[in-house]
């Protein structure tokens, strides 16, 4: 097939929208993908407030529990408890991270589309006296001064970690969601790892019930 050199800034338009527009739309896909993590979340907190409760009552009721299941099987269910626990509050801590960044998320971007909507009233009028007076003037937003400017007030190591992200992700056009990607992914792993160590606390339970 021949192209016709009239047509290829024609060519590149659409393939330039078709891709901006396919990577709104995973944009969007990931973003509501990123609400689950307050689902998760929710069943965290269950299973949390259920292994305090068995906790407390395994304290409580020492000496009882103890001659009812052998004094290795409460140790051991003490373990497998407390490291449940830690499994959730480590899922906790992942999943407030996500909740965290998804504010910020939404809040940069209605203050972004605010400035930007404001910027191209102003941008209009100065190519407008840069036509009138025959001169050329770059006005486009310049983001790496903005992320510059933004990263200033933070430490060293979160700047360094940013700028490393960022040069190894910045040919991604869902740069923006990845590390939050990552986030909801640990969150579901440690809370599917709290869940099962909390179903075999129960299988150990009857399991020493059952050696006496």
């Amino acid at each position: 097939m021949v192209t016709d050199e009239r047509t290829k800034p024609l060519e590149e338009w659409n393939r330039l929208e078709r891709e901006n527009t396919e990577n709104a739309v995973v944009s969007s896909m990931l973003l509501a993908t990123l609400r689950i993590s307050s689902s998760l979340d929710t069943f965290n907190n269950w299973m949390l407030i259920a292994t305090a409760a068995i906790t407390s009552f395994m304290i409580a009721n020492l000496s009882e529990i103890v001659e009812f299941i052998g004094r290795d099987g409460f140790v051991y269910g003490g373990y497998i408890l407390c490291l449940s626990s830690v499994l959730g509050l480590f899922g906790k801590f992942m999943g407030l991270r996500c909740k965290m960044t998804l504010e910020l998320s939404e809040a940069v971007q209605v203050t972004f589309a605010e400035h930007l909507q404001r910027y191209k009233v102003e941008e209009e009028k100065i190519q407008n006296g840069a036509k009138f007076w025959g001169i050329s003037l770059e006005t486009g937003l310049r983001l790496d001064r903005i992320l510059q400017e933004y990263f200033a007030p933070f430490p060293k190591p979160i700047r360094w970690l940013a700028k490393r992200h960022i040069e190894k992700q910045k040919e991604n056009p869902q740069i923006a969601y990845l590390s939050q990607i990552k986030g909801l992914q640990v969150q579901s792993y440690s809370i599917f790892f709290q869940s099962l160590l909390f179903i075999y606390f129960f299988v150990e339970l009857f399991f020493s019930i059952a050696k006496i």
